[in-house]
């Protein structure tokens, strides 16, 4: 009998030797999520494009299965949701620039114990290097999910294939992860404010005329005609002041604000009201008439939705 069975286990590892690893070991299944950007130069994009590079050239290994990762996954649910799909292993990691390329922190979870098998620090500045990453987290994968079979003498996993390198493969990665450049922001309109007149006292129209240059971050000109040479301004605001009350009943301030363009074409109009008491209640009542003009006409309500 036992020479027997000497036979059969000989016979059997020389099946399994003849079969090749491909054959014998089983094939586990990965999700791969978009990295972690460390900083705000690198976009969700860029993190999901480096994700798809190596979950690609993991499959192309043909030693793993790799599951695709549902869109908009949230960090804290990679676990339940690799468990979801019915994955034995996911990958996630942390991504940061360095010089022309990035730095990258893999980290390969089991989702049987939920516990970080594997961590790993790679620096890529190519393509390839990022593909070859992918073979490398293929290779270890497979390793530990088949890591069993070694007690009866698996031999060991065959070199993971080398892909070609092209001229893309070689593109160096800074151009990936280069911080992509925003839109160029539309330039603010320009303001200029003619001094407010109306009946109040000059001193008070003349504190108006500063505190709305000031709280609407304009230009003070002396006239209309002033602000429309040279360089002309996209609106002028003029204003007409006007008090009622003393310090014994209390001030009310009332504004007329008026938005024009050079042309003479008004662009808004409202009127505020503002009360104030004490024996400074007519400048706190400037003030505040003021300043409720000036936010309505900077910060418009959004129009409804129907």
């Amino acid at each position: 009998m036992s020479r027997f069975l000497a036979v059969v286990f000989a016979s059997l590892g020389i099946a399994l030797i003849a079969a090749g690893p491909t054959d014998v070991l089983g094939k586990p299944s990965v999700v791969v999520y978009p990295f972690t950007a460390a900083t705000s130069t690198i976009n969700r994009e860029t993190t999901s494009e480096l994700a798809t590079l190596i979950a690609t050239q993991m499959a192309a290994t043909g030693r793993v299965t790799v599951i695709p990762a549902p869109p908009g996954t949230e960090r804290k649910d990679y676990l339940a949701v690799a468990r979801a799909e019915h994955a034995d292993y996911y990958i996630a990691g942390f991504l940061s620039p360095l010089a022309e390329g990035v730095s990258v922190v893999e980290q390969v979870v089991s989702t049987t114990s939920g516990i970080v098998i594997n961590s790993s620090t790679a620096q890529l500045t190519s393509y390839a290097d990022a593909a070859g990453q992918g073979e490398l987290l293929a290779l270890m994968v497979s390793r530990h999910a088949n890591r069993t079979l070694s007690s009866i003498g698996t031999p060991p996993p065959a070199p993971p294939p080398t892909t070609a390198p092209n001229s893309e493969a070689e593109t160096n990665l800074g151009k990936l992860f280069a911080h992509k450049k925003k839109p160029a922001a539309t330039p603010a309109p320009s303001i200029a404010v003619v001094p407010v007149e109306g009946p109040a006292d000059t001193a008070l129209r003349d504190a108006a005329t500063v505190r709305l240059a000031s709280r609407a971050h304009a230009d003070r000109t002396a006239t209309a005609a002033a602000a429309c040479s040279g360089h002309p301004h996209d609106t002028i605001l003029t204003g007409s002041l006007s008090l009622k009350g003393d310090a014994t009943t209390g001030s009310s301030a009332s504004l007329d604000l008026v938005a024009t363009d050079c042309s003479g074409k008004t662009l808004w109009s409202r009127t505020f009201t503002s009360d104030a008491t004490g024996a400074q209640g007519a400048q706190l009542a400037t003030e505040r008439v003021v300043d409720a003009a000036v936010g309505a006409y900077l910060n418009p309500p959004k129009p409804s939705r129907s």
